[in-house]
């Protein structure tokens, strides 16, 4: 007798564990209870992502905190996206972690779950890979977004040690992604955001080795497509290559499947909102164009060329280094030897081809500057590596306006630090909304 009551209670066990707070198939679905969703951790006026299903069709989404009276007992599913804080410059953004779910709502019961926010750590910030630092500083730093509103010198908000980097981007969770530095590193790196929020020395939790570049330096310029894959060029190899997003998934040695030949020293690469690939073909002065429809095997021939012009008595032809689209799809070209950035607009990227232009707005930088990174901010800024030790923006209307080598236009807004010796790429987390960026938020 003792045993049995002693089985009995274990199936009672059993059954209570079932019906547990996570939920599951032993989830009673008969009568009604509460389903209290509780949702914190953000500031007021940003409201949260947050999505309940359940049974007979259930499906609600929530912007704050909720409880479900009488709601149908049954198995409740309880997901949270990333949301972000409005900021002039770069937003402030926060992910979300969620307990007890799925949940079993029981009969004549309440049952709680908990949705936690907290801020992504590299959001709201812009970030620049620092060559040659000076003594003290890091080879990664990033100013938050309160220190750029005006021409200033500044301290950075975070100055990561140990971090050497060609060329940085980030993916849609505040992960950092760069080309290694130096020969020794791997190809690619990674940073985890939650290791970004303050200064100290940092260790990547990926190093990624990328097989059939044997030339020097290496790959340059990296961008993400809309799916996670991740496209390099390399210029001394005369190609561009993609690292698929499932071999970005952990550290070792990679061969790319898809390689984009018979190019001449690419550098700079874009995507455009219809995931057509933008090249800047630096050797031979052009800017080409790769169709989507053609980035999924390796291929060779651009299906647009794009020569671009100097105005003037003395025509000569604009290099192609750095590239960036802005909210409203023209395509922003850094001619680097020129010191000139030119706007093509969506007109000028149509067609197939070949085509020579002169860009209606060619904006000249001063002349101590150096081009070395470039990112819009949302403003509609756009954010350039300047001189020794400094960084600038140049305001949506300055971008309006051609200048000349001869009276150049002096950005609107400059950022000078002790910190560092030449900023190199430049990238903000999370990217505007309105750009074909993997990084941006929903």
């Amino acid at each position: 007798m003792q045993r049995t009551w002693m089985g009995l209670l274990g199936v009672a066990a059993l059954l209570m564990s079932a019906c547990g707070p996570g939920g599951g198939a032993g989830c009673d679905p008969n009568g009604t209870g509460d389903l209290v969703v509780n949702i914190s951790g953000l500031p007021g006026g940003v409201n949260a992502k947050v999505n309940v299903t359940g049974p007979s069709g259930f499906n609600q989404n929530l912007t704050a905190s909720q409880t479900f009276t009488a709601t149908a007992a049954g198995t409740y599913t309880v997901t949270a996206n990333k949301v972000a804080q409005s900021d002039p410059i770069v937003h402030t953004a926060y992910s979300a972690s969620v307990s007890d779910s799925p949940a079993c709502v029981r009969n004549g019961q309440a049952t709680t779950v908990s949705v936690s926010y907290a801020q992504i750590p590299s959001s709201n910030k812009l970030w620049l890979d620092n060559g040659n630092p000076p003594s003290g500083s890091s080879p990664l730093l990033g100013f938050a977004a309160s220190l750029l509103g005006s021409t200033a010198t500044q301290s950075p908000s975070v100055s990561a040690g140990t971090v050497n980097l060609r060329d940085l981007t980030f993916d849609p969770d505040g992960n950092l992604w760069g080309i290694g530095g130096t020969t020794a590193d791997p190809t690619l790196v990674r940073y985890p955001a939650n290791d970004l929020g303050s200064s100290g020395s940092k260790t990547r939790d990926r190093g990624i080795n990328v097989s059939g570049i044997n030339c020097l330096p290496g790959a340059s310029r990296l961008a993400f497509d809309t799916n996670g894959n991740l496209w390099l060029s390399v210029p001394c190899a005369n190609k561009v290559v993609r690292v698929s997003a499932a071999q970005l998934g952990a550290s070792g040695t990679v061969t790319p499947a898809v390689e984009i030949t018979g190019l001449n020293a690419p550098e700079g690469l874009a995507f455009d909102a219809s995931g057509n690939l933008w090249i800047a073909n630096e050797g031979a002065e052009r800017v080409v164009r790769f169709n989507a429809g053609r980035l999924s095997a390796s291929t060779s021939g651009p299906d647009l060329t794009i020569e671009s012009k100097t105005p003037g008595p003395v025509v000569g032809t604009l290099d192609a280094n750095l590239l960036a689209f802005d909210a409203s799809g023209n395509l922003w070209v850094v001619a680097f030897g020129a010191n000139v950035i030119y706007r093509l607009t969506p007109t000028d990227q149509s067609g197939s081809g070949s085509k020579t232009l002169t860009p209606a707005i060619q904006v000249s930088i001063p002349v101590g500057a150096v081009l070395e990174g470039l990112a819009f901010d949302e403003g509609g800024g756009l954010w350039i590596s300047y001189s020794a030790g400094k960084f600038a923006r140049l305001s949506s209307a300055q971008l309006g306006t051609s200048s000349t080598s001869g009276s150049p236009t002096t950005p609107e807004r400059i950022i000078t630090s002790a910190s560092i010796g030449s900023a190199g790429g430049l990238a903000l987390y999370p990217a505007p909304a309105g750009l074909p960026l993997y990084h941006k938020l929903p």
